[in-house]
């Protein structure tokens, strides 16, 4: 049941990395494209999935 938890909690802080990660790549880079944006998002939300 802990361990649960733990994951859980876990995974909103690694979601949470991951949002504020493509706000500042969206908010910072130069000539970002809202495609490659998702594109990232995508990657990064697959990797969440699997770790």
């Amino acid at each position: 049941m802990d361990r649960t938890v733990e994951d859980h909690s876990s995974q909103m802080a690694n979601f949470s990395e991951i949002v504020r990660k493509a706000y500042e790549s969206g908010k910072n880079e130069n000539g970002i494209t809202l495609e490659k944006l998702i594109a990232d998002l995508k990657v990064d939300l697959k990797n969440l999935m699997v770790g």
